[in-house]
């Protein structure tokens, strides 16, 4: 199985991030899913060892270097979209980001957006949808970040708090 460590919305708060990334050796990759994409070179430069993957959010104004609202992965066999969620009205349902996926033939979709940690599993496609919440501005109060584990044939999404 491989692990990967998604986070999104870190809106300013570095810190937790930081720990988050450090915390983890056993994730090799890092998926960010936007607001506080100016925040990845630091933490590119405490983990060289790690992958780091990047989407812009809404409040990603004026970056450099991350010119991607949306991308596609193909790691272990699946197709993974990500992106932040804004673009496709995910505080409304998700019926965006499934047609968005499913359109980009991926089998899991990554979205960020609503600051609320979320799975769901549409059995209809065989599309999972996994939100790891906000390690920075929670709605709930949980600040959380999220733990992709997958082979070829499983996938889990565990979440987890600073």
């Amino acid at each position: 199985m491989e692990n990967i460590l998604v986070i999104s919305d870190i809106h300013a708060k570095i810190a937790y991030a930081r720990e988050v990334v450090e915390n983890h050796p056993d994730c090799k990759t890092v998926i960010f899913l936007g607001d506080g994409a100016r925040h990845i070179a630091a933490l590119e430069s405490v983990a060289p060892d790690k992958t780091f993957f990047c989407v812009m959010g809404n409040c990603d104004t004026f970056l450099d270097g991350i010119p991607e609202r949306e991308a596609v992965l193909e790691i272990c066999g699946h197709r993974i979209f990500i992106c932040h969620g804004h673009t496709r009205m995910v505080k409304y349902g998700l019926g965006g980001l499934l047609a968005a996926a499913k359109e980009k033939k991926c089998d899991i979709a990554l979205y960020g957006h609503t600051h609320l940690a979320r799975e769901e599993y549409d059995s209809e496609s065989g599309i999972y949808m996994f939100n790891p919440g906000s390690i920075g501005e929670p709605r709930d109060g949980r600040y959380t970040y999220g733990i992709l584990s997958m082979d070829e044939k499983n996938v889990l999404f565990s979440i987890g708090e600073v």
